[in-house]
């Protein structure tokens, strides 16, 4: 965003200087986030950087231990949608492959990552993903 340009609209974007951030719903197992970021790649590292921040923390209502477990033990992938939950925009997929943690950032959300996380997953969001990629 430049200077002076407005940002309207009940999802944004949101002006933070010059940049503009946008509201996403960003996924992981069974919880939903709201983040504010310049874009989806940057809500997961948000994201990630908060469940890491939980670890030294004593007490927080909307991370638990578990998360940060999983984040530690490579376990945890993520998805980022819109804040309607009608489109999928991105996802981050963590698998171990012959024993080596694997990481992969996808614009188009697969149909592997997609069924990596079903119960977040509407039947709607999971069709629209890349069927090619089960």
């Amino acid at each position: 965003m430049r200077p002076g340009q407005l940002c309207i609209g009940p999802y944004g974007p949101v002006c933070k200087g010059e940049l503009a951030y946008m509201k996403y719903l960003v996924g992981t197992g069974v919880v939903l986030f709201n983040i504010e970021a310049a874009s989806p790649k940057e809500a997961i590292a948000q994201l990630k950087q908060r469940i890491n921040a939980r670890r030294n923390e004593h007490y927080n209502p909307e991370i638990g231990m578990s998360l940060v477990e999983a984040l530690d033990a490579h376990r945890l992938s993520f998805v980022v949608m819109d804040p309607d939950r009608t489109q999928l925009l991105a996802g981050e997929l963590n698998w171990f492959e012959d024993g080596e943690p694997k990481s992969r950032y996808e614009e188009v959300v697969t149909r592997r990552l997609a069924n990596a996380l079903p119960h977040i997953m509407t039947e709607h969001l999971y069709y629209t993903t890349d069927y090619a990629t089960a």
